[in-house]
């Protein structure tokens, strides 16, 4: 723990997720100092929408309205400092910030914009950015893309492992129909996966969006599911024999979530080898790691480690430990611990 100042620095935490009726626990939690306190501040009432079954890959009007609103809320009492959870409310406040001319330092946690967009987006992105003190990412080979796209020093830019608390559910392989699970919608490589998986014939569950799940066809021994509660996602992840994240995205973080959560269960990863596994997977001991768009590198890992239990197991348990040590809040905590006594004023 770092040595106390004696002056009680106040932070505002706003986050897509805390919605005011208990449903916001968060990294702040597992901070004890009395020198440093946190407020959680609730989405506007109608503001929010559901964010985490949005439908569309981009936010419209009515969302970034929602955004504002919220971001505009976490300036109120005079903040020491301001702590947002995903993009878009990082670049509304940036945005305040430089309109109104408030001096708040401004910590973009959970910091992945998927897709660098060019043009006047990157123009506003990059205004919007300036105001920023320091943007937190989960992927090492984030800070250089990120750096250059905003026109930013690397220096304001950290890595922290994205962190997952820990699940109620356990391990229970499903031994008498084992199947394979690939979960997620955000930048994957379906299409890759089901070649991968063709001459295979193994039986295949794949969650993703309706449009998306619609837009790949049907294919021999796969079944897509949708619209599953996080919950019923989990469950499925602690049935299964093998997950498998095939990532299409080369520049940014993508799939983060989807692996740790199966190294958490104890469930052997197979991922690409890309931004979003960088610093998270290690080939050949906590999972394995393939080249992006390799079908036949992909093929052979999933045949693998479908036929040999003895590896598949000491991944499996090799992966889980490195989760528990280093994907923890506690440790995240830390980090964010460190970093708000740096830049409070």
């Amino acid at each position: 723990m770092a040595e106390q100042t004696g002056q009680t620095r106040k932070w505002n935490i706003i986050a897509p997720f805390f919605d005011g009726q208990g449903d916001g626990r968060w990294l702040d939690d597992f901070i004890d100092r009395p020198d440093l306190q946190f407020r959680k501040i609730a989405s506007p009432a109608g503001a929010r929408g559901d964010w985490h079954h949005g439908r569309s890959k981009t936010t419209d009007l009515r969302g970034w309205l929602g955004y504002l609103r919220h971001a505009a809320a976490a300036f109120r009492g005079r903040p020491d400092g301001i702590i947002t959870s995903f993009p878009q409310l990082a670049m509304c406040a940036g945005a305040i910030k430089r309109l109104t001319g408030r001096r708040v330092p401004i910590v973009a946690y959970n910091y992945n914009v998927g897709t660098l967009a060019p043009g006047r987006k990157r123009q506003l992105a990059r205004w919007s950015a300036r105001a920023i003190d320091l943007f937190v990412v989960h992927s090492p080979s984030e800070i250089a893309p990120y750096a250059a796209y905003f026109d930013l020093p690397p220096e304001r830019f950290r890595f922290v492992p994205l962190q997952r608390g820990t699940l109620a559910q356990r391990r229970d392989e499903d031994t008498e129909a084992p199947f394979v699970l690939a979960m997620g919608s955000a930048h994957r490589d379906y299409p890759l996966l089901l070649r991968a998986l063709a001459p295979l014939g193994l039986r295949t569950i794949i969650v993703a969006r309706a449009d998306e799940a619609a837009a790949l066809g049907p294919a021999p021994g796969v079944e897509f599911r949708s619209g599953l509660s996080r919950e019923e996602c989990l469950e499925l992840l602690a049935r299964a024999r093998l997950s498998v994240t095939p990532i299409a995205n080369t520049t940014t973080a993508s799939g983060q979530i989807t692996f740790i959560n199966a190294m958490q269960l104890g469930v052997a990863v197979i991922a690409t080898d890309c931004p979003g596994t960088e610093g998270y997977v290690e080939n050949g001991r906590t999972g394995l790691l393939v080249p992006p768009g390799d079908e036949v590198a992909l093929r052979e890992a999933i045949a693998a480690l479908w036929s040999d239990p003895d590896r598949r197991e000491a991944l499996a348990q090799a992966g889980r430990a490195h989760a528990e040590r280093y994907f923890s809040d506690q440790g995240a905590a830390q980090a964010l611990e460190a970093i708000t006594l740096s830049l409070g004023r």
